[in-house]
């Protein structure tokens, strides 16, 4: 069986799903059909037990020739253990990272979770005003599919330890950083210098179409529902559709879309995105230093 022997490891909402979409389509690539698989990140906090090897390399079984098999579960950025339990997976492995504009990160990646029916605050500032309680263990939502670590907002973003983290790790040439800026304004051009850097054909994609963009639901009673069903709709989904199957992944997608919309983000107050700039600013500083680029831009109000 392959297995994967590349990362897209993150940042949350900075291009990864559609790099992922994009990257489904060549020939020589082989994603399964979940893209955010919780396996080698033993230190970030789930409420269901960790997947076990066997578990996680099911995702891979229909995996045959493909040159480049892939994981895409962005909160490896996020946990201190993912990049050494990744190296010790598969030693050859090789990581992507795309980073966004932390202040427009942070507040896309919690507008993701509000829609994905893990964060029951609705209001972005509230939400990071809960953060310290959260990492007390304090306020943590009823119900849950994130690990933990995704509510701490703050930490999230700081992708200077992250990247350095990973860096050491894999050296220079098994790393490949991609600012979210870059690939959105010339999508062809980056996407070229990823599969470069994979070692793949240049076969392009159907078309570069936007991804993942912002939604909301149409329903919260139905969302509580895919949340929490009754007892005896579990039973019988386990039953006909257990975990780590496509025919699952293929009717919560199902599920999931019909209570989707689109749905633009409300803005954020001047006085909010001063208070995250000021949260970033020293670790936007380092960064840049670190990747020998000016984004001082993410500094402007």
């Amino acid at each position: 069986m392959l297995k994967p022997n590349f990362f897209i490891v993150g940042a949350p909402k900075s291009g990864t799903t559609a790099l992922y979409e994009y990257l489904k389509q060549h020939p020589q690539v082989y994603f399964p059909n979940q893209k955010e698989i919780c396996y080698l990140c033993s230190d970030l906090t789930i409420r269901t037990p960790h997947l076990t090897e066997g578990e996680y390399l099911s995702y891979y079984a229909e995996a045959t020739n493909q040159n480049a098999v892939g994981d895409g579960f962005v909160l490896h950025l996020l946990s201190k253990d993912a990049a050494k339990e990744i190296k010790a997976f598969n030693p050859d492995a090789k990581i992507i990272i795309m980073l966004r504009n932390p202040v427009q990160m942070v507040h896309s990646f919690h507008s993701q979770l509000v829609f994905n029916g893990d964060e029951p605050l609705d209001d972005f500032e509230k939400a990071l005003d809960a953060e310290m309680d959260r990492r007390s263990g304090t306020r943590i939502p009823a119900y849950y599919r994130c690990p933990v670590e995704a509510f701490f907002y703050t930490s999230v973003a700081k992708y200077y330890e992250q990247v350095l983290r990973y860096k050491a790790i894999f050296g220079e040439d098994k790393l490949h950083i991609v600012l979210f800026e870059d690939f959105k304004s010339n999508t062809e051009q980056e996407y070229r210098k990823i599969l470069q850097f994979l070692q793949l054909q240049e076969v392009m994609p159907n078309s570069f179409d936007v991804i993942n963009a912002n939604k909301g639901v149409r329903s919260r009673t139905f969302l509580s529902f895919l949340m929490s069903p009754p007892g005896f709709i579990k039973a019988i989904g386990r039953l006909l559709f257990p975990h780590h199957t496509k025919r699952r992944t293929w009717l919560m997608d199902i599920l999931w879309s019909l209570n989707a919309k689109n749905k633009p983000r409300n803005l954020l107050t001047k006085e909010l995105k001063q208070r995250l700039v000021d949260m970033y600013k020293g670790d936007i500083e380092q960064l840049g230093q670190l990747l020998n680029r000016d984004l001082s831009h993410w500094l402007k109000i």
